[in-house]
């Protein structure tokens, strides 16, 4: 089974570049086995990207990474 790495950035408080940065690094990460369960945990179906996955629902971007 595929397993993913998921960082749960905040971007409500980042006004600019550096705040997101600072938010990226501060992200919690979580990880799923499976896409189902990732779909579970990020509320709905990520993007595909060149290296996993991404999506923004409210204000938390998701990115995961499968490792």
């Amino acid at each position: 089974m595929t397993q993913y790495r998921v960082k749960k950035i905040d971007i409500s408080k980042a006004k600019n570049v550096d705040e997101y940065w600072e938010a990226v690094r501060k992200a919690t990460v979580h990880y799923c086995n499976g896409i189902d369960e990732l779909r579970a945990y990020c509320g709905g179906k990520l993007h595909r990207q060149r290296n996993g996955y991404a999506g923004i629902n409210g204000n938390i971007e998701y990115v995961a990474e499968r490792i």
